[in-house]
C-alpha cells in the first residue's frame, strides 16, 4: 500500500489514481498524520459507497432503529392490507 503526502497528490493525481485504479489504496497524510484513504471505487460499490456515507440514510436508519425498540411497526401483512395506518 502506497503512502502519499498532500503535495505528490497535488503533484501526480494521475498517476495516483492510476494506482488506485488497479485495485492498490492509497494513504493520503497531511503533515506527517493519515488524513484520508483513497480506494477503488468501481460502478457496481457506488450506489453501496453513497448509502453507507449518506448522513441523511444513517439519521433515517437510527430513527428506524429506535420506532423498531419502541414497538412503533406494523407487519407487512397488515401494511399490505391497508391496516398500517
Amino acid at each position: 500500500m502506497r503512502v502519499a503526502n498532500t503535495v505528490e497528490l497535488k503533484n501526480k493525481t494521475n498517476e495516483i489514481l492510476r494506482e488506485v485504479g488497479k485495485g492498490r489504496p492509497v494513504i493520503i497524510t497531511n503533515r506527517g498524520k493519515p488524513a484520508a484513504a483513497i480506494t477503488p471505487l468501481g460502478e457496481d460499490d457506488l450506489e453501496d459507497f453513497i448509502l453507507e456515507h449518506s448522513a441523511a440514510i444513517r439519521r433515517r436508519i437510527a430513527r428506524a432503529e429506535e420506532d423498531i425498540r419502541a414497538g412503533r411497526t406494523v407487519s407487512l401483512e397488515d401494511y399490505l392490507a391497508g391496516r398500517g395506518r
